[in-house]
């Protein structure tokens, strides 16, 4: 702890640095020598901050459309590297895809990390992988959001804008190829109705053979087919009332899974080698009304929303080429939102914000595992056996929440406040049907009831316009619930996790906005962390709590714009975890171990040039390179497999005359091995291979 505040207090004084100077006066550029340009300035648009970033005392990253674009970001996973300390594995397929921000993240049952997309929220982490579609911005929030967000945003929050109506009619079509016989298309058309209404519709495919060979029968195991459509309206009603709807639906149909069995010892994998053909299907569909009506000084939101989750998932669950089980989960979600916020006008002496919050969410899922020839020998079976279960999971809440704000010159002081209230039902029936037999082995009706209180503390203070430096503190949770792998009454259920989460922050601006860094140090006390570990018997998985954990580290961002039309960037987060109570039983203490899924260094540094041409054959030509690092990350709460560090060498080059772009991309383009997720389970460890060198071209036409 000694050396963790000791590096604290050196970052405090060199990161300034990056930009400070003796006196304002050295903030004026001579434009004789240099073009005058500058960054563009940031804005958080969720309308629960709705400020430029500068003046927000949170550590933060925004992506706008250019930096998506041009990095080939087309879901949550290729945010990893991007965002400071935040980590989405590749897991096999759509179904259950965590988020880690600090180390913060779940495997199983609700996410730790919040995510809306349109001001619609995100429950199920079966929902978070998805492609995207014509956005406009991504924000990324680090450290617990309760207060203003409330559940499963313990790690942090994504907030995903998609592109508002405009009032010039265009459209956008955009088409992809590259190896593996990868296709990516989309349409995007912007109709204005008249000077008060308009709509956006898009739709998308996605297509690729799969990256990875099951050797087995020798095919790809990994094959997709996604089609998603989009639509979005927006009413301006009256000068103070408007409304704006939105609905995106997505239908994926997926191979999978691309699990090898792994060597804890030496560190390899072995490889893809199963008989049974396994796929995941799903169809996501997701819509949101929100009304706003702004008086003087007042501003009044209703933000509506439904969400509709429809799965199935077929696995071959051992991964090997005997015929031991094989697994069919069907499930389906439901869930309704309802938001209402009363907030005054941003700028004044004192700003304030309430609101209420309610949701209800309705999981039936079944699960049905056969064992096959093979398994029937292992577990001395002597007739067909089935094992039936099902589930219906009920979670409902309501929250009351408030924050202020009091802007006292440079000082600016945000106090916030949440009462949250969590109640959870689970109906559980467990069957096994043997030879047409159906024998009844458990009913099971569980009830959960939690209230918890989420403050928040924060201050900024600016030493002067370009230099502004904050500290806040606030607590984070993330309900507890109900296990679907349990074998007695102790593992039936978790317990809900909680944490205290202590930053400091220093953000600058220098050389006229061409320079910005953003810098800051974090503590987190982590109370009852949600740990994933196989469950006993070793078929599925289940969540367990751990004692008590600590995570503390850095997040430093650095964008830099030295000439008109080149734009270089670093970022990087320090990420030091460790279990401080992990007593399991009497001879298991991971006590002093490294939290899993909780990359040490997250690294990402590139540049961006505009080769400006206007001739006859081309407008202009854009370079693209970028490098992510990743590592060391271990797998599990023993530490007994772990992936070191590696980087990823990305690169784009477009050229662009009119309306017509035309680009070449590669991604890992030194083909860096590594693995992108890991488990264990009937004894065994497996691994999912880093996807190889990918390479493509692409080609816009705007009309």
């Amino acid at each position: 702890m000694k050396s963790f505040n000791c590096l604290i207090f050196i970052s405090f004084i060199l990161v300034p640095m990056l930009g400070f100077s003796k006196s304002d006066k050295q903030d004026v550029v001579d434009t004789t020598a240099i073009k005058k340009v500058s960054l563009y300035e940031v804005t958080v648009k969720s309308p629960k901050y709705n400020k430029p970033l500068f003046q927000l005392p949170v550590s933060a990253t925004v992506l706008p459309a250019l930096t998506i674009t041009t990095n080939k970001i087309e879901r949550l996973t290729d945010l990893s590297g991007y965002v400071p300390n935040f980590y989405m594995p590749e897991y096999g397929s759509k179904l259950t895809s965590p988020i880690y921000i600090r180390g913060m993240g779940t495997q199983l049952n609700s996410p730790s990390v919040g995510l809306y997309v349109d001001n619609i929220p995100y429950f199920e982490k079966s929902a978070f992988n998805f492609d995207f579609l014509n956005i406009e911005s991504i924000e990324v929030l680090r450290g617990p959001q309760g207060t203003l967000y409330g559940r499963n945003t313990l790690g942090g929050l994504v907030n995903i804008f998609t592109r508002e109506p405009e009032a010039d009619r265009n459209t956008t079509l955009s088409a992809d190829y590259g190896n593996y016989n990868q296709i990516n298309a989309s349409i995007s058309h912007n109709q204005p109705i008249n000077d008060k209404m308009g709509m956006i519709l898009d739709f998308g495919m996605r297509h690729n053979d799969g990256f990875y060979t099951n050797h087995f029968n020798n095919t790809k195991v990994d094959g997709i087919n996604s089609y998603t459509g989009h639509a979005k309206f927006n009413y301006q009603i009256s000068d103070r009332l408007s409304l704006k709807l939105n609905a995106q639906y997505e239908n994926s149909d997926q191979g999978g899974y691309p699990y090898a069995v792994y060597s804890d010892a030496d560190q390899k994998a072995q490889p893809i080698n199963y008989n049974d053909k396994s796929t995941y299907r799903r169809d996501l569909f997701s819509t949101g009304a929100n009304l706003e009506y702004r008086m003087n000084n007042i501003t009044f939101q209703s933000v509506t929303s439904y969400q509709l989750l429809n799965d199935c998932q077929k696995i071959d669950q051992d991964f090997t080429p005997s015929s031991i089980f094989f697994v069919k989960q069907n499930q389906n979600i439901n869930m309704f939102a309802q938001e209402f916020n009363l907030e005054s006008k941003k700028g004044g002496v004192y700003e304030w914000l309430f609101g209420s919050f309610l949701f209800k969410q309705w999981a039936d899922k079944q699960v049905d595992l056969t064992y096959e020839a093979d398994g029937l020998k292992l577990y001395k079976l002597s007739a067909p056996t089935t094992v039936l279960k099902t589930y219906d999971n009920t979670s409902s809440g309501a929250a009351l929440y408030h924050q202020s704000v009091l802007n006292l010159g440079r000082l600016s002081i945000t106090g916030g406040i949440r009462l949250n209230y969590e109640r959870a039902t689970l109906d559980y029936l467990y069957n096994t049907n043997s030879n047409g037999t159906v024998k009844q082995n458990a009913v099971v009706d569980s009830k959960l009831n939690a209230y918890v209180l989420l403050p928040k503390l924060a201050l900024k203070y600016n030493l002067n316009s370009n230099l502004a430096s904050y500290v806040s503190v606030a607590r984070g949770y993330n309900a507890g619930g109900f296990n679907t792998s349990f074998t007695n009454e102790v593992n039936r259920s978790f317990k809900p996790e909680s944490s205290w989460n202590y930053e400091a922050g220093v953000k600058s601006k220098w050389f006229n906005n061409r320079l910005y860094t953003n810098f800051c140090v974090f503590y987190i006390d982590w109370k009852n962390q949600q740990i994933t570990q196989t469950a006993p018997g070793g078929i599925g998985s289940m969540t367990t709590n751990a004692g008590k954990s600590r995570n503390e580290g850095i997040e430093l961002e650095i964008k830099y714009l030295p000439v008109e039309h080149l734009t270089t960037w670093f970022t990087a987060g320090y990420n030091d975890t460790k279990f401080i109570d992990n007593v399991k039983d009497s001879k298991t203490d991971y006590s002093n171990n490294v939290l899993p899924y909780a990359p040490k260094y997250t690294i990402n540094t590139g540049v961006n040039y505009v080769y400006v041409l206007n001739n006859k054959c081309l407008d202009e030509i854009r370079f693209n390179t970028s490098y992510q690092g990743f590592g060391k990350i271990y797998w599990n709460e023993a530490n007994s497999a772990w992936q070191n560090y590696y980087g990823l060498l990305n690169g784009r080059i477009t050229a662009v005359k009119g309306n017509v772009e035309f680009g070449v991309w590669g991604k890992n383009l030194l083909n860096a091995n590594y693995n992108s997720y890991y488990f264990q389970a009937l004894g065994r460890s497996y691994v999912q291979i880093g996807k190889p060198v990918t390479l493509g071209v692409n080609l816009i036409y705007k009309f």
